[in-house]
């Protein structure tokens, strides 16, 4: 999702996370894989009230819940609506699903109309979502990519994974899918477009985003 659908801006978050007095932010924040309390949310590992808790005990003070929900949402851009439409343009042919390293706060607000300026919820555009924290385990681990494949019954060799991290790219390769590493905030439509037709049209070709 991060890095595909909507902009990542890993720098605005830290700011966000040191306005509320963590001030070693960078220590969990990341791009790609967040670390300590940060990853354990993702993971669901913890929920949203332990991480708020774990959260002002390690900074020493009480936070609102909201405003720490305020600080995660900072870390993306609202979604590019052409990419949105892309891929629904796609599911007329190939079946769409969504593997993502996500938290409540972020897919709770995804999941709404909220999500889009033309009222659209992120699951609008996919036929199914996989969320971290709901599967207890994050990329780059294997444990996830199998859950997905096993889950939604799709042949890995037919199947097309989209990410810009390569850590996540690498590991999808080893499950044995298709790959396509993408630069966060940029227009990747031309390349898909070209990896998809080297395939065959009568292929069952599958995204995973």
């Amino acid at each position: 999702m991060g890095g595909v659908i909507v902009d990542v801006r890993r720098e605005r978050a830290i700011e966000s996370f040191k306005a509320l007095g963590l001030i070693d932010a960078e220590k969990f924040v990341d791009d790609y894989h967040h670390k300590g309390m940060f990853i354990a949310f993702e993971n669901g590992d913890i929920d949203p009230d332990e991480f708020c808790r774990q959260l002002c005990q390690y900074i020493g003070k009480q936070v609102d819940a909201e405003v720490i929900e305020n600080a995660w949402k900072s870390m993306i851009e609202p979604p590019e609506e052409y990419k949105l439409e892309y891929i629904n343009g796609l599911r007329k042919s190939y079946k769409i699903f969504l593997l993502t390293n996500n938290n409540p706060y972020i897919i709770n607000w995804a999941c709404t109309q909220g999500f889009t300026s033309s009222g659209k919820a992120l699951t609008d555009y996919f036929d199914k979502i996989y969320v971290s924290f709901r599967m207890k385990c994050t990329k780059p681990g294997l444990k996830i990519y199998q859950m997905m494949i096993e889950d939604a019954g799709i042949n890995p060799a037919e199947s097309l994974f989209i990410d810009d991290s390569e850590k996540n790219i690498r590991a999808a390769k080893a499950c044995g899918m298709e790959v396509c590493l993408v630069k966060n905030g940029s227009d990747w439509r031309n390349e898909l477009n070209a990896i998809i037709n080297i395939f065959n049209p009568n292929s069952a070709l599958e995204k995973k985003l």
